[in-house]
């Protein structure tokens, strides 16, 4: 291949992994902010996840027997290597109520005789809160239960606007509002609701958030998607008719003896360049739009462009050596005198 026709082919593949390396892009990113979106309502539990709105139920429950439930759900929690995480539903106090027994928590601090110490709640002020500055300039903390001693000050997980601390569990009795779990098991699920049915509450909403199924639900994942296998397909269609225009060349070297793979892994090192500089400009390209478009100061070479940029060359590279590959055994009957 000469160097005007290794030009041109460079420059066509480059043209077209510019495309697809934008739409891939954007799906990466659309799956990371899947992903976080999935961490803040989840608070950064990982696995399978339910989230039980539980409110006061109409069944009479005495204080005894809501304590002794309330140390049983504790124990339970604690045997099945499982956390709990307690919201309130907007009207009760800007805390969240952490039992992490086993670290499960990455912003949670762990500390074992804390959380084994169920006499006292330890809390912790979210940075740059309105209870945490009260607390750094004048020793107080007036949103917090008089009972509560107060451990440190943290960076706050994502989606905790409304949150002012997060505090131990301890012997007081839970109020009503949101409890993530980090399983989706039916028995370990249907035990737990029984438990707080016990210490007076009724499930208002009970809602599993699967990993899978909260991306395929997701509006933002689907269509990125879709753009990403429509421009894939515009540019197989593309790659395949210019290879189609090639194939009397091919069926000459096959008859000469050259094998298939030999042709795709020669034609494949010729367009390794364009391949390569296409991908690398349509992730910076997209990554430049996506930051101009969403008003934020998004690192332009950061890991999310690398994996962008590698998701895309592998796919081009892929695509391309299939449809050579193709083009290839297909004509290999060819007139050479023609």
């Amino acid at each position: 291949m000469n160097t005007n026709k290794w030009f041109l082919l460079n420059l066509r593949l480059a043209l077209s992994c510019v495309l697809l390396s934008m739409l891939t892009s954007f799906m990466v990113q659309a799956f990371q902010w899947t992903l976080e979106s999935r961490q803040e309502i989840t608070f950064g539990l990982t696995g399978e996840i339910t989230v039980l709105t539980m409110i006061n139920g109409p069944q009479e429950v005495t204080k005894t027997e809501a304590s002794s439930a309330q140390s049983m759900l504790i124990d339970y929690i604690d045997k099945q290597s499982l956390s709990l995480v307690y919201s309130s539903l907007g009207d009760g106090r800007p805390e969240i109520i952490v039992y992490d027994p086993h670290g499960s928590l990455p912003w949670f601090p762990k500390d074992s005789d804390e959380s084994t110490d169920l006499t006292t709640s330890h809390a912790y002020l979210f940075r740059g809160t309105y209870t945490e500055k009260q607390w750094s300039n004048f020793g107080t903390a007036s949103l917090l239960p008089k009972e509560v001693e107060i451990s440190g000050v943290i960076d706050s997980p994502s989606a905790t606007d409304d949150y002012q601390y997060a505090r131990t569990i301890n012997l007081d009795p839970l109020p009503p509002g949101n409890y993530t779990i980090n399983t989706s098991d039916p028995d370990q699920v249907k035990h737990i609701l029984n438990l707080f049915y016990q210490m007076g509450f009724v499930p208002q909403v009970s809602k599993e958030i699967p990993l899978f199924t909260y991306f395929i639900n997701n509006p933002f994942v689907v269509i990125t998607v879709i753009f990403l296998v429509m421009g894939l397909l515009c540019v197989v269609l593309d790659w395949f008719l210019y290879n189609q225009e090639r194939a009397r060349e091919f069926g000459i070297r096959r008859r000469y003896g050259a094998l298939p793979t030999t042709l795709v892994r020669e034609n494949l090192l010729f367009g390794i360049a364009g391949l390569l500089i296409g991908s690398a400009i349509g992730g910076i390209m997209s990554k430049l739009l996506i930051a101009e478009v969403s008003h934020t100061d998004i690192p332009l070479f950061n890991l999310q462009t690398f994996a962008s940029i590698a998701i895309s060359f592998i796919i081009v590279i892929l695509t391309w050596s299939l449809i050579l590959y193709v083009v290839i055994k297909t004509n290999k009957e060819v007139n050479v005198d023609a």
